[in-house]
């Protein structure tokens, strides 16, 4: 499934990348010569191939909490490093895994599987990738062999770029993971209920399988390099209507929402582990990170009258009493 990078089975999970820029979207980053440029767009150049070094993204992020990761080209095994300033060339720099060095560290404004925005420097996120445009003999347009630069973010279509996978599969809002089976989570506190997502809260509803958002996919990917404390493998779940994961960022007590799912990065807030079988193949869902935050249907015991329609799940932890709504079953539709 993987196609491992430079010899590093963690470099490259999920296959090369393309990196391109809306003022020409037929030009992709390239290396050519030592140096950064655009160039005409070709699948089979290897040199227009990046990968996507993630190993800090989960405990290193920028003044807006966007995760870091580096660009590391498929050909020449160089990585895109900082400029020494604005109007400077973006520089080029082998790439080193036992070294850390911030000076190839890069965020993104947003998501550039989805969106175009800015690819900007991890310690001066005002500073980002810039096409510069020829002169005025060459149209003042960016061409093949535009030169990359660093320049303070104006939102010109020069300095808003994308990040794809080569495989067009792959960029789907579900990440390539469409011929995934679906599954159905459920709570021990009522089994006639699933759990689905209304005006982006995650909540419980009558079991229904031609609600689609009610069908929910399992990224277990980050399962092949993370486990929680107790050595149970990390997983995302993603509903299969939106392509988006549940997410736990607004902490215990609070409604569970949905977050756009990269799946390039580690995002400590999507990661959740299952706990051991606690009869009948009922188990906490709980935080990669934190163990003691579970998958809570909210007043769900006997004295809030059980579950009922639009019952919203949170994060608790476990109490002494009556644990019922702290219960999971993922299981296939």
């Amino acid at each position: 499934m993987y196609d491992f990078g430079l010899g590093y089975h963690w470099l490259n999970p999920q296959g090369t990348f393309k990196v391109f820029c809306k003022a020409n979207k037929g030009l992709c980053l390239a290396v050519r010569d030592g140096a950064l440029v655009l160039a005409a767009t070709d699948p089979t150049d290897e040199h227009q191939h990046w990968f996507k070094d993630i190993r800090f993204s989960l405990r290193i992020k920028d003044t807006e909490g966007k995760p870091v990761f580096s660009l590391v080209n498929k050909a020449t095994g160089l990585a895109v490093q900082h400029s020494l300033g604005s109007y400077n060339r973006v520089r080029l720099v082998k790439f080193n895994p036992e070294d850390f060095d911030e000076s190839v560290l890069w965020t993104e404004s947003s998501h550039l599987g989805r969106d175009f925005s800015h690819i900007r420097m991890m310690h001066n996120i005002n500073l980002g990738l810039h096409a510069l445009p020829g002169d005025e003999e060459g149209g003042g347009r960016v061409q093949d062999g535009t030169t990359i630069v660093v320049m303070e973010w104006d939102e010109s279509d020069n300095q808003s770029w994308k990040i794809l996978s080569w495989k067009d599969e792959d960029n789907t809002i579900l990440g390539g993971l469409e011929a995934e089976p679906t599954c159905r989570i459920y709570c021990k506190a009522y089994k006639g209920f699933s759990v689905t997502v209304r005006n982006g809260i995650v909540c419980l509803a009558p079991t229904n399988f031609n609600d689609k958002f009610q069908q929910w996919i399992e990224d277990k990917r980050p399962g092949n390099m993370m486990k929680d404390v107790e050595g149970y493998p990390a997983f995302t779940v993603i509903n299969r209507a939106t392509g988006d994961a549940i997410e736990a960022s607004l902490g215990k007590g609070n409604p569970l929402k949905l977050k756009a799912y990269n799946p390039c990065f580690l995002d400590e807030f999507v990661l959740w582990a299952k706990g051991r079988n606690m009869g009948d193949g009922f188990r906490c869902l709980h935080m990669l990170c934190n163990n003691s935050l579970n998958f809570k249907a909210i007043q769900a015991d006997k004295d809030h009258g059980g579950v009922h329609n639009d019952t919203y799940i949170t994060l608790s932890g476990w109490s002494t009493g009556d644990n019922i709504q702290l219960l999971w079953k993922i299981v296939p539709w």
